[in-house]
């Protein structure tokens, strides 16, 4: 189930909540706006760390992606291997039909 979407008006600042299925309003109100320019920097820099970790941790999970993969790999490969230790692995050369 989708979940509704908060929408701001660039003019206003005003937020609505809009039903994805059928576009209605679902409710409004006025925008959230800090109450000076230094709390509205500090927000941004908040948001700008936020982004930070999470893309570091995203490089993190990728890097070790590989890693993961071949572990896997492996151990499907063994347990093919324990399963029928006789079976030659099927080579695409090879005529099927003799």
């Amino acid at each position: 189930m989708a979940k509704d979407l908060e929408i701001r008006c660039p003019d206003c600042g005003s937020r609505l909540r809009v039903d994805p299925h059928t576009g209605a309003i679902i409710a409004h109100g006025p925008g959230e706006k800090p109450a000076d320019l230094g709390e509205a920097a500090r927000l941004h820099q908040e948001k700008g760390v936020k982004k930070e970790d999470a893309f570091r941790s995203a490089v993190a999970a990728e890097r070790s992606r590989k890693e993961d993969l071949d572990k896997l790999f492996k151990k499907a490969a063994d347990k093919a291997r324990q399963d029928d230790p006789g079976a030659q692995p099927e080579r695409p050369q090879d005529d099927k039909w003799r």
